[in-house]
């Protein structure tokens, strides 16, 4: 138990002292979202596209054929690759994502996605909390098979990261939660003037093992699929932050 406890004290202390700097959500096409979160070693990647066509992201990257680190979905698997002088962007050898949760709402496919900030794999961009800006390339096709986009369904930009948690300007976020301990759901309540929150839970290893998205002031969030156990949960909302312990029973 004292042990658990420790382990626990140092995972909340991590979030409450590093910093971590976000792009929040990013537009790219009127059907394709980006929200990239950096913290001190962990990246998290959220897409949210059609559900019906392929698409991709890729990192580092001006054009399509500029050798860019690329995450590509059909919708069924999510591919770890690298664009080349070929059409379609070529597979890494090490696949070094791993997916949160791949969930369709009407038509649009939202993916979560962790890696390491630097994975040691030269085919993949090295994330750092420190960025300010980063050049994004996108694409997506007609249909869930992959073949070439079109110059109509492509696009480049740069996105511009903020700090969202510093020892210095980062204010808590005061929310409850209830029941805790929850075998099914688990109910947020955000205060009166919060907009919408992201809803992260960690294990005692430092990974994230949920990520989603309340719009309510009373949401509920199912865990069903979390194992038993401890988790620490991070709550994000008007750019403040907050973190509580959560019981998985």
């Amino acid at each position: 138990m004292k042990k658990t406890l420790l382990l626990f004290s140092l995972l909340c202390a991590n979030f409450l002292f590093s910093q971590n700097i976000s792009t929040g959500e990013v537009t790219l096409s009127p059907d394709l979202n980006l929200v990239i979160d950096v913290s001190t070693n962990t990246t998290t990647i959220t897409m949210t596209g059609p559900s019906n066509v392929w698409f991709a992201v890729g990192f580092g990257g001006s054009t399509m054929r500029s050798g860019a680190d690329v995450i590509r979905t059909d919708g069924t698997t999510v591919i770890d690759a690298r664009t080349t002088d070929q059409v379609l962007p070529t597979e890494d050898a090490s696949q070094d994502l791993t997916v949160v949760s791949n969930t369709v709402s009407g038509n649009q496919r939202t993916i979560v996605l962790t890696r390491a900030n630097n994975t040691g794999d030269d085919n993949d961009f090295v994330f750092t909390n420190n960025l300010t800006s980063l050049p994004i390339i996108w694409a997506n096709g007609t249909s869930t098979g992959y073949a070439y986009h079109g110059r109509r369904n492509r696009g480049a930009t740069v996105v511009s990261f903020e700090t969202t948690l510093s020892t210095t300007d980062s204010e808590s976020l005061d929310f409850n939660t209830f029941p805790n301990p929850a075998s099914d759901q688990l109910n947020i309540q955000l205060p009166s003037d919060s907009n919408d929150a992201s809803v992260q839970f960690y294990d005692f290893a430092g990974r994230l093992v949920l990520s989603t998205k309340v719009s309510a002031i009373n949401a509920a969030v199912n865990v069903s699929d979390l194992n038993k156990g401890i988790y620490l949960l991070k709550v994000t909302s008007n750019g403040q932050i907050g973190s509580q312990k959560f019981i998985k029973n």
